[in-house]
């Protein structure tokens, strides 16, 4: 729960209409799936007709920099599968978006889990298998040293959507 009790099925709620509303806002038409898929929120299509699914990963507070996300990311690669990372900003700020094509979430979030198994426990034990992972929304110590700058690549980025054919 959130500082005003808000709900985390609220908050995925949220960042999905937020997107659906930016989607469409671009000339996308956009359904969002409301829970009956397992891998995708949104299935959008963008002006140009290229069909796309979307994923959508919300966060609430404006410092929220870790995002869990399934292992299953991993293998979930498909050039027409998106994860779009939302941070409402809450409470007094706007919401910021990162769409991330489906091989580099997967990409990073098996090379941050590489160097957290790597790395032992305080009590110099291994870390065990869990199913999630981390995907970081800026400078985190299981990224590489430019990660937020080549984060940035993805912020706001709704004209790579659109150039899709």
């Amino acid at each position: 729960m959130s500082e005003l009790n808000i709900s985390k099925n609220d908050i995925s709620i949220a960042g999905e209409f937020y997107m659906a509303y930016i989607l469409a806002k671009y000339g996308f038409k956009v359904s969002p799936t409301l829970g009956r898929t397992e891998v995708f929120d949104l299935f959008a299509q963008n002006p140009k007709g290229k069909n796309l699914t979307i994923s959508v990963k919300t966060k609430y507070l404006s410092k929220s920099i870790e995002i869990p996300i399934n292992k299953k990311a991993e293998t979930r690669i498909d050039e027409s599968l998106f994860y779009a990372f939302v941070r409402l900003n809450m409470p007094d700020g706007e919401p910021e978006f990162w769409i991330v094509p489906s091989r580099i979430v997967a990409k990073a979030t098996i090379d941050s889990d590489k160097v957290w198994m790597d790395k032992p426990k305080r009590d110099g034990s291994k870390h065990k298998e869990v199913a999630l992972r981390i995907f970081a929304l800026g400078t985190h110590r299981l990224y590489p040293g430019d990660w937020e700058e080549q984060l940035e690549h993805f912020k706001s980025n709704i004209e790579s959507l659109k150039d899709l054919k």
